[in-house]
């Protein structure tokens, strides 16, 4: 059972990733920023964070930025309707802010289980 925290603007998004991820008896900790949600990591543990790269105050690209930063240990899944969806360019992202895998909104919510699986 892993500790997995979940940030979008979208309320469906993530009711969707919490129905999914709780019935595979994970404790999912859920905020709509990332201000809420870099708050939160700082005094709890996690083992995966779900951030959405495009939200209000403060954007997915900061708080994921700012987490490598302090938590180098936490497995990060990066997800967005706004990027491209060319392998290299998913790639790229990776890369270039250090998160462990790439969802393009819409996605297949058993992929985002399989994800987190192979990433706890």
């Amino acid at each position: 059972m892993a500790q997995i925290l979940v940030v979008d603007d979208e309320v469906y998004i993530r009711e969707l990733i919490k129905k999914a991820l709780s019935s595979q008896n994970h404790t999912i900790i859920d905020f709509d920023n990332g201000v809420d949600a870099i708050n939160y990591i700082k005094e709890n543990p996690i083992d995966v964070a779900i951030i959405d790269l495009v939200m209000p105050q403060k954007g997915g690209i900061e708080t994921l930025m700012e987490i490598r930063d302090s938590n180098n240990h936490i497995k990060i899944i990066a997800i967005s309707g706004k990027i491209e969806t060319r392998a290299d360019a998913i790639q790229g992202l990776a890369q270039q802010f250090n998160v462990d895998k790439v969802l393009s909104k819409p996605f297949d919510i058993d992929e985002m289980i399989q994800l987190v699986e192979e990433l706890i």
